[in-house]
């Protein structure tokens, strides 16, 4: 699946007391980059609702004035369900920052019931992705 970069700057105000971003910045950050590839891939936002969040980890701090890219890739459908892994990355310092797993559902936007995306996974590029794909499908069972 096509994959979607957002990348921000970071400020004073997205640091902790370590002078580092904060996580719940962190969070914020990734979520929304999940949000819009999911957005864009299937077309309309206001029929997305976030659902779970799995598999964060945060490898190294990241200081502020940084440039923090994140990269997001739909992993795993459902037939309301799309899993996105999504990392992040200072590049000027060559260095990946955290990952996670994002779990969005589709939803009719009158009723709020869920509802099928009709989107399809297409075939993994190679055996990356194939293993993301296969976390995803790991992650996806605990929320059943």
């Amino acid at each position: 699946m096509k994959k979607y970069e957002n990348s921000v700057i970071v400020k004073t105000d997205d640091l902790n007391h370590h002078g580092t971003l904060f996580i719940g910045k962190a969070l914020t950050y990734l979520a929304e980059t999940g949000f819009l590839n999911m957005a864009l891939t299937y077309g309309k936002g206001d029929e997305i609702v976030f659902r779970a969040l799995d598999g964060f980890r945060f490898f190294l701090p990241v200081p502020k004035g940084s440039i923090l890219t994140y990269t997001s890739q739909i992993v795993r459908l459902g037939k309301t369900s799309a899993t996105l892994y999504i990392k992040g990355e200072c590049k000027l310092a060559s260095t990946l920052n955290m990952e996670g797993y994002c779990t969005y559902v589709t939803v009719d936007e009158k009723t709020r019931l869920k509802k099928p995306h009709n989107m399809v996974l297409d075939n993994p590029s190679d055996e990356y992705e194939k293993e993301l794909r296969q976390k995803a499908d790991e992650f996806f069972k605990k929320l059943l």
